[in-house]
């Protein structure tokens, strides 16, 4: 790996910090962007009620929990979030997911795990560094690439962690990793201000 040397002395071009650090950004979405999925979920009736974000994590897909039971369509108008599909970034194939151990009504998990056909590498967690430069991946709107937004880890509570990065509609359950690549936790909402802290053990 190229290191960027500095030497006091003759002072710095900021231009080629600022290329370091746009490299290095490249190469972070490089790593985790493939695995980033779309995943939409569909009423009773089949329509469609909800966008949210995932991660593929060895064989199964982790996402939000609360993507079980979402509907964003007037309520009363359509039954929720029950069935849900997968749109890989790489290619754009879809395809219908399986609940692994569905949660009992009225009961909302922190995360789910679905299962599709597709596996993955497991991003490694890591430790957490406060003022750590993270990077948020996750859809917006119509968009069928994963968007990437940077920020820093701004402190830590039981259980979750507060960033600086942003992250639009559609960011929900999508994974914040550090300048490694490596999991440090899952965006919680829409404000991307908060993200839930989990342990997940690599394969």
């Amino acid at each position: 790996m190229a290191r960027l040397r500095i030497n006091l002395d003759d002072g710095v071009d900021p231009v080629d910090v600022g290329s370091a650090v746009e490299m290095l950004d490249q190469a972070v979405y490089a790593k985790v962007s493939p695995l980033v999925v779309k995943l939409l979920g569909f009423s009773q009736d089949g329509s469609l009620v909800g966008q949210f974000s995932g991660f593929m994590h060895g064989q199964v897909i982790v996402a939000a929990g609360h993507m079980q039971g979402f509907c964003d369509k007037p309520l009363g108008s359509t039954s929720p979030a029950v069935a849900f599909k997968a749109r890989y970034p790489t290619d754009g194939f879809e395809e219908d997911l399986e609940v692994v151990a569905p949660s009992p009504p009225g009961n909302v998990p922190d995360l789910i795990l679905l299962k599709g056909s597709r596996s993955a590498t497991s991003l490694w967690s890591t430790d957490l560094e406060i003022m750590a430069s993270v990077y948020a991946l996750g859809y917006t709107g119509t968009e069928n690439k994963p968007s990437c937004s940077k920020g820093s880890l701004s402190s830590t509570m039981p259980g979750s962690v507060a960033i600086t990065a942003h992250a639009d509609d559609g960011f929900s359950g999508g994974p914040v990793v550090d300048k490694h690549g490596r999991l440090m936790g899952v965006v919680k909402g829409a404000l991307g201000t908060t993200i839930m802290r989990i342990g997940i053990t690599p394969n």
